[in-house]
């Protein structure tokens, strides 16, 4: 788990949960969610899995949200598109309904 200025901006409460595609249900990322509330968007440097996704954010190529790919099922389903939020990070905005969430209980990662 990361611990840094945004988990603390968030009252220190964070907990990985497991991102699925709601059309063929297979698992696509796991995700450090930071703070209460729902799920709108997801950031890369908070991406623990897989090494697909979780290395975007140390990829020096990746500057602005054109440079990122689309968070895309394998089935073909585009769960998020890319963008940079307000504080300068880049992200993927969630499409609704796209998706769904689960917290992982027993902290494993996705193996793809």
């Amino acid at each position: 788990m990361k611990k840094d200025k945004y988990l603390r901006a968030r009252g220190g409460k964070s907990l990985l949960i497991d991102i699925g595609c709601a059309a063929c249900g297979s698992l696509i990322i796991n995700y450090q969610k930071d703070g209460v509330g729902y799920l709108h968007r997801c950031y890369i440097n908070r991406i623990m899995a897989p090494e697909k996704y979780s290395k975007l954010q140390y990829d020096p190529a990746i500057n602005e949200p054109k440079d990122l790919p689309d968070l895309v099922c394998d089935c073909g389903e585009v769960i998020g598109y890319s963008m940079k939020y307000t504080d300068g990070r880049l992200a993927y905005r969630l499409e609704r309904g796209k998706y769904k969430t689960g917290r992982n209980k027993n902290y494993q990662s996705v193996q793809k």
